[in-house]
């Protein structure tokens, strides 16, 4: 059995293992270089990825759910369909990595780092995302009812047509936003309890 990257060449390999999820954590206690990596639908709910250097993984449609990314380094990732539902990705770096049409229900996103990130489609209920810069990311059509936005950086960030009912966001991250540079076109604002309140 051998993990590879995303372009196909070998990472590492062990013909005595069957099971994906120990051959993964016997490359890592080996020190391997799994950046590039390629964990495309593998079940690796509730694995610990913390402070791991996994920049360009792909992780298409992985069952990720409860999955530890605290502190990784992330940047360029495809997370795409995946399932991160109550993962916790905070204070990681995420920018540029790719949500689209993945499901974040509850996962926390706390200071991370998702500038140009792809969150089209995404589901991210119930995700905390405090402190989290999404400068120039897209969250088109996003799913971000009940999330918690207080202190994010959303400056040029494209939340068109995205479900912001029962959101959270202090004052602070609005004044730290620039909602001129926001793409707000059809966003269900409307509708929303945005509760804004004053920061202590």
């Amino acid at each position: 059995m051998e993990i590879v990257t995303k372009h196909g060449k070998p990472i590492y390999t062990n013909n005595t293992v069957t099971n994906e999820r120990e051959l993964l954590e016997e490359a890592l206690d080996k020190n391997v270089d799994i950046s590039n990596i390629d964990l495309s639908h593998h079940d690796l709910s509730f694995f610990d990825f913390s402070n791991l250097q996994l920049t360009g993984a792909k992780f298409t449609g992985a069952n990720l759910e409860g999955a530890q990314f605290q502190k990784a380094t992330l940047n360029g990732s495809k997370f795409d369909q995946a399932i991160l539902k109550n993962a916790n990705l905070s204070h990681s770096s995420l920018i540029w990595c790719d949500f689209q049409n993945a499901n974040l229900l509850s996962a926390d996103l706390t200071q991370s780092l998702l500038q140009g990130a792809q969150f089209q489609n995404a589901s991210l209920q119930k995700a905390d995302l405090s402190g989290a810069s999404l400068y120039g990311a897209s969250l088109n059509n996003a799913n971000l009812m009940w999330a918690n936005l207080c202190g994010v950086e959303l400056s040029g960030a494209d939340l068109s047509a995205c479900d912001l009912y029962g959101a959270f966001m202090d004052m602070k991250a609005v004044l730290r936003t620039n909602f001129r540079s926001v793409n707000l076109q059809n966003t269900m604002l409307s509708n929303s309890l945005l509760q804004l309140s004053l920061p202590v």
